[in-house]
């Protein structure tokens, strides 16, 4: 299908901006109603409560999570990579079943202690467990800084799809103001209530978009298993150079022209088999996944929860997400790939998502509203994150810092200013290194973010299972933060094989291990140990460790480890080792269902429980819980 020449007065854009303007103007309505019961909630249970809690059903919160997953990484950087990089772009499937894994591993025990045990901040557990504000403080930075990086992240997405969509009329630092705007006056209107609320808009947008892109794009430009060999039936050949940025490449013969219209034929380096250093990329990024759920925002999903069992309903259905949420990004970035050079100069210099949508909506005028649909959903996946990201930072500052470190006594009121002074402060740091970085960097970015939150594994991990005291988990946080800080001085030895942040979570690792055995320390300081989770649990039955052990396993395994360097033969448009990454990944998905089925929460879950409200270091006294509100369902 040849490309078509862009209008430089961008004539055309007027009714997608008008849609994108009204879809805006729908999440601050949506934020205003949040906001409403914000203040409902404000009056009976606390000002803390109604800006950082709630309470949700199995509905609404599957549709924050599937946001809160599903962020700028999935619209602008999986198309993008797909484009630059070819079929490595399917480890994101397995990046969401990876991610799930750690939720089943993790959030089970989060989860009830939460209850029980009335956490408020997502570090609430490390200070009840370890008892100590040094490791509480170090476990908070543990969660900051990656979730600065990933709210940069966001802010770069937006920033690409504002340009593409403008023809770069927007520049980059107008694109960031307007959307550090945007997130924090949903944050400052509602809190939770209004990031929730959002998500639920923004989530519906998403799979809307996730499930028609594909048919379209095969119906306008071909399937993958149509456009993916060489000599396919699009194939045609087109002059290297355009007259101008705005028109077509010209048809022509000779040795100055260039093929597209077929994967196989524009880009044949997809069909090699993946070299070891791009092998090592797949597995650390796949490893890195295990921390996604130790992110603020993520266990924050896990305690708004209205009951176990409905965390479990979410779970489950987060397994069949990455494969509705995941490929339709793959296939825009692969079409890319193969009609890129019949394409204008700005369509071939903007992002895969930009680019392609740019011609898409050129073809007809349900295919513009479907670019109209996909330009919302990417302003839905980007906005939902950085919102719910934002929240997760400020209440660690805020809860974690401020009210159970530096001042005990500050008011409710006090606290929730603080955290949105510190929304204010993190969106000015994220602005500021998202000038110097570009959405190209996606992966890189989402590796160093995924490698800082697994220094916090042995702090949760270790602390949920074994009996660890706060010595060696802080001895080895420590040690993993001070070899980053070499390692990114120095150089990396192992540069090209192992991300310089999984150096240092071995590091961590292996100082923990070895302080187990030489200085384990006394754990006098906790108010929580591994034989009271047992009893928490009690009245559990657990998801089986041995079936999540198994996903992560498989997951590696499905790497391409076995063939390097060869010609892969091609399987319905994609290499061989795709299609076994992605056979794999289905699994994965059904291991996961089984665990997940086997997880049985307590059937009395609104049994009144005596408890111990986490404070601050020193133990409180114990106190009442309240049950489990069903009120705050949507």
């Amino acid at each position: 299908m040849a490309g078509r020449s862009e209008d430089q007065s961008q004539s055309s854009n007027v009714l997608l901006y008008v849609m994108v303007a009204i879809y805006v103007f729908l999440l601050v309505m949506v934020a205003k109603i949040a906001h409403s019961r914000k203040k409902r909630v404000a009056a009976d249970e606390g000002e803390v409560k109604a800006h950082f809690g709630g309470s949700f059903g199995a509905f609404t919160l599957f549709l924050t999570t599937f946001s809160t997953v599903y962020s700028g990484f999935t619209v602008t950087g999986i198309p993008n990579e797909a484009f630059s990089k070819g079929f490595v772009s399917v480890r994101w499937v397995g990046a969401t079943l990876v991610i799930v894994a750690g939720m089943l591993l993790l959030y089970p025990r989060l989860r009830r202690l939460a209850v029980e045990r009335q956490y408020e901040s997502p570090m609430d557990f490390i200070t009840d467990r370890y008892g100590t504000r040094r490791l509480r403080v170090l476990s908070a930075c543990c969660g900051i800084i990656p979730m600065v990086i990933y709210i940069t992240a966001q802010m770069i997405s937006f920033a690409a799809m504002v340009e593409g969509m403008t023809l770069q009329l927007i520049p980059k630092y107008a694109s960031t103001i307007i959307f550090c705007i945007l997130i924090l006056t949903l944050e400052v209107l509602g809190g939770m209530n209004s990031v929730v609320l959002t998500d639920v808009v923004q989530c519906i947008v998403m799979i809307a978009s996730f499930l028609v892109v594909g048919g379209v794009l095969a119906a306008e430009y071909g399937s993958i298993p149509e456009i993916g060999p060489a000599d396919c039936s699009f194939l045609e050949s087109v002059s290297k150079n355009a007259t101008d940025a705005y028109s077509v490449p010209a048809p022509c013969v000779g040795p100055n022209c260039v093929a597209a219209g077929c994967i196989a034929a524009v880009k044949p380096e997809f069909y090699q088999f993946p070299s070891r250093s791009t092998l090592c990329d797949i597995i650390f990024f796949l490893i890195n996944m295990l921390a996604a759920p130790l992110q603020p925002h993520m266990v924050q999903r896990a305690y708004i929860a209205s009951s176990d069992a409905n965390l479990r309903i979410v779970m489950a259905a987060m397994l069949l997400a990455p494969f509705v949420a995941q490929p339709p990004g793959i296939v825009i970035g692969l079409t890319k790939s193969a009609y890129n050079p019949s394409w204008p100069l700005v369509d071939q210099e903007a992002t895969a998502f930009s680019g392609l949508t740019s011609q898409l909506k050129m073809t007809g005028p349900f295919q513009y509203f479907l670019v109209t649909l996909m330009t919302c959903s990417c302003l839905a996946a980007i906005m939902s994150t950085a919102d719910s990201a934002l929240m997760g930072a400020s209440s660690i500052v805020s809860l974690d810092i401020f009210k159970k470190t530096l001042c005990p006594s500050m008011s409710k009121k006090n606290v929730v200013q603080i955290g949105e002074l510190n929304s204010v402060l993190v969106c000015g740091l994220a602005f500021l290194l998202g000038m110097f970085l570009s959405d190209d960097q996606m992966g890189v970015i989402i590796i160093f973010q995924n490698g800082m939150l697994m220094q916090l594994l042995p702090a949760f991990g270790f602390g949920l299972y074994l009996q660890v005291s706060e010595r060696p988990v802080c001895a080895g946080i420590l040690a993993g933060l001070i070899s980053l800080v070499i390692l990114t001085i120095t150089g990396n030895p192992l540069d090209g094989y192992v991300p310089p942040v999984n150096v240092s979570v071995f590091v961590n690792f292996l100082v923990v291990g070895l302080m187990c055995l030489v200085a384990p320390g006394t754990g006098e300081a906790a108010k929580l140990d591994v034989a009271q989770i047992r009893t928490v649990m009690a009245t559990s039955r657990e998801p089986k460790l041995v079936l999540v052990a198994l996903m992560v396993g498989i997951a590696l395994i499905s790497t391409p480890w076995y063939a390097a360097g060869s010609l892969e033969p091609m399987i319905w448009g994609a290499p061989r080792w795709a299609i076994i990454q992605l056979l794999s990944f289905v699994a994965i998905f059904l291991l996961g269902l089984l665990a997940a089925l086997l997880w049985q929460p307590p059937k009395a879950e609104n049994s009144k429980a005596k408890t111990e409200k986490v404070t601050g270091v020193a133990p409180s006294e114990a106190e009442t819980a309240s049950t489990e509100q069903e009120a705050g369902k949507v």
